[in-house]
């Protein structure tokens, strides 16, 4: 009886293990999905992409984009688009998160972006930025790479002291747009996803 009952376990498993890696190669698939940010533009481009990412994964997603975003140079659109994708990869991949929101305001000299997940969050020395940090994947060295180059920085805010509190991402990238609209006007949408957990480890 032991036996079957470690059979059953372990069939178990591996059913959560194949389920688990079909989600992934849904989301790394869609990652390779050409983006028409020249043509859209980056705030119609990054709900597009969302939307598109909480249907192929577990994430529960909601957004804040502020409209100015598309007047920022083709260089800095894809260097923000490539840092989303990263960054929801990872919350996917690592977070055990349930939802995810992503914000992009507009200050007087600067572009504020939050990624912000429900999930377990990380030991505060891998999430402090520095020489000493430790990161956890390859997404957080490749963003802050991507937004040293367009003249940006990038922290993480995290401890797994409390679980649910989860983890926020906080890029910021200059501008020089001039703002006499009315600022901060934000497009609104949320995209439920399954109501699954991912279980993948660090």
């Amino acid at each position: 009886m032991a036996d079957h009952g470690s059979a059953e376990q372990l069939i178990d498993d591996i059913d959560v293990s194949i389920d688990q890696a079909q989600r992934e190669i849904r989301a790394f698939t869609y990652l390779l999905h050409p983006l028409n940010l020249l043509t859209d533009g980056l705030k119609v481009t990054i709900e597009q992409f969302v939307n598109g990412f909480s249907s192929r994964t577990s994430l529960q997603t909601s957004l804040e984009i502020a409209p100015e975003v598309d007047e920022l140079s083709y260089e800095r659109q894809r260097a923000i688009l490539r840092v989303i994708q990263e960054a929801l990869m990872n919350v996917f991949r690592h977070a055990q998160a349930t939802q995810v929101k992503v914000a992009m305001e507009t200050r007087d000299t600067h572009f504020k972006l939050r990624v912000t997940d429900n999930g377990r969050g990380m030991p505060i020395n891998q999430a402090r930025s520095g020489p000493k940090a430790i990161s956890f994947g390859v997404g957080i060295p490749a963003m802050r790479a991507r937004l040293r180059q367009a003249g940006g920085s990038l922290e993480i805010h995290s401890s797994s002291a409390t679980r649910g509190r989860g983890t926020t991402l906080c890029a910021e990238l200059p501008h020089s747009l001039p703002l006499k609209r009315a600022r901060q006007r934000v497009g609104r949408d949320i995209h439920p996803g399954p109501h699954r957990s991912t279980t993948e480890q660090h």
